[in-house]
């Protein structure tokens, strides 16, 4: 009988053991297939500063500083994806770094100008969420990206500024965001605003002695706004929505004064991605 009961207990550590690997595989493999989703969803995944205000702009021209943008960007060879899954939820957290330079033009005298170039070095992070709708024996396994948060970038080699919150008020609607990465919206139902709505954004922020602006796109041309520095760390700006229904992304972009009105001084940044949509009233 202890022969038995020896080989049962053999047994069911033999069972224990292999249902144990075969998850570890599972998980393994869904980590995989989630990771693979991740790195082709170029939409939701991806960001950076290049070109946000090119040369070609509308409101490059800026009377308090003169004329500045951010160059062509590369990047590492490819992101880091971190992936976490626990039953049928995965979370996923994506990175990059962005290398460049930012440029600008500063007039020196009535009729010269001289163009200063600083490098610039960036981390990127966005966050999402999947589910498994279907069966691990579907395609991806099932997996479907189905929450996002904003992407959060900041400048590496030196950073002090930081966006606390983002107030966004208009007539429809009065929304909140204390924390880019800890806010997570469906990807089929994010931010929207109707077209042409006239929004208030309120950057509330640590930067005493900097400057904030809002990027998007206006049809085919990148569009910057300048907010007003109502002092305390606190910027103001006025912004019409885009008129044609889809898909959009707008950068909050803070910096440092000295970044662009000192030569030495280094690139400071901090910035918010937030995806949002056009969309006409119901």
């Amino acid at each position: 009988m202890r022969k038995a009961l020896v080989l049962t207990v053999m047994f069911v550590v033999a069972v224990t053991f292999l249902v144990s690997c075969k998850k570890r595989q599972d998980v393994e493999k869904d980590k995989a297939a989630v990771r693979a989703l991740v790195e082709s969803d170029t939409t939701h995944f991806s960001s950076g500063t290049a070109g946000d205000s090119s040369e070609n702009s509308l409101a490059t021209d800026d009377t308090t500083m003169g004329i500045w943008w951010r160059g062509p960007q590369t990047h590492d060879s490819a992101p880091v994806v971190d992936v976490e899954v626990v039953g049928d939820s995965a979370r996923v957290s994506w990175h990059q770094h962005n290398y460049g330079e930012i440029y600008h033009w500063v007039k020196i005298a009535t009729d010269t100008a001289v163009k200063w170039t600083k490098p610039l070095q960036e981390a990127v992070q966005i966050n999402g969420v999947y589910m498994r709708d279907g069966k691990d024996t579907d395609a991806d396994r099932g997996w479907k990206l189905k929450k996002v948060s904003l992407a959060f970038g900041e400048s590496e080699t030196t950073n002090t500024v930081r966006i606390d919150s983002l107030r966004i008020h208009s007539s429809l609607r009065d929304i909140l965001i204390t924390g880019s990465l800890d806010t997570y919206y469906w990807v089929d139902s994010l931010v929207t605003f109707t077209p042409g709505e006239q929004l208030t954004m309120t950057l509330y922020t640590n930067a005493t002695d900097g400057y904030a602006w809002l990027h998007a796109f206006w049809g085919i041309l990148f569009v910057r706004l300048p907010f007003e520095d109502q002092g305390d760390g606190v910027y103001t700006g006025t912004w019409n929505a885009q008129i044609i229904p889809g898909l959009r992304f707008a950068i909050f972009d803070l910096m440092t004064k000295s970044t662009l009105m000192n030569h030495d001084a280094p690139y400071d940044y901090n910035g918010w991605l937030l995806p949002y949509r056009i969309q006409t009233a119901k």
